[in-house]
């Protein structure tokens, strides 16, 4: 049995058995049914999304500064690499905000 997190954010911590499945302890899939009602799961996902975007901002960036240390001699960037920049700065900025 592992002990997780519902939704890793709910507060809620349920058994979990990879054989045989969740087990409840008492209240507990009360405290879930409401923390769905109450959009928890949603906001959990939108989370999610927001970590995702970032991490490929980020690998965005990554790969535009290993691209620039190739061509280190020479400073023109194509109107593609300064659309990737601007997104992942977009994606940075949104995520550091929330």
């Amino acid at each position: 049995m592992n002990r997780i997190n519902f939704a890793h954010c709910s507060g809620v911590i349920v058994d979990v058995c990879k054989g045989h499945g969740i087990w409840f302890d008492r209240d507990e899939l009360r405290e879930i049914v409401e923390f769905i009602r109450g959009g928890g799961l949603e906001l959990s996902r939108q989370k999610e999304k927001n970590e995702l975007e970032f991490e490929r901002a980020q690998l965005r960036m990554e790969q535009m500064v290993a691209a620039g240390r190739e061509h280190s001699h020479s400073f023109g960037y194509s109107d593609e690499d300064r659309a990737a920049g601007i997104s992942a700065t977009g994606a940075l900025l949104k995520f550091l905000l929330e």
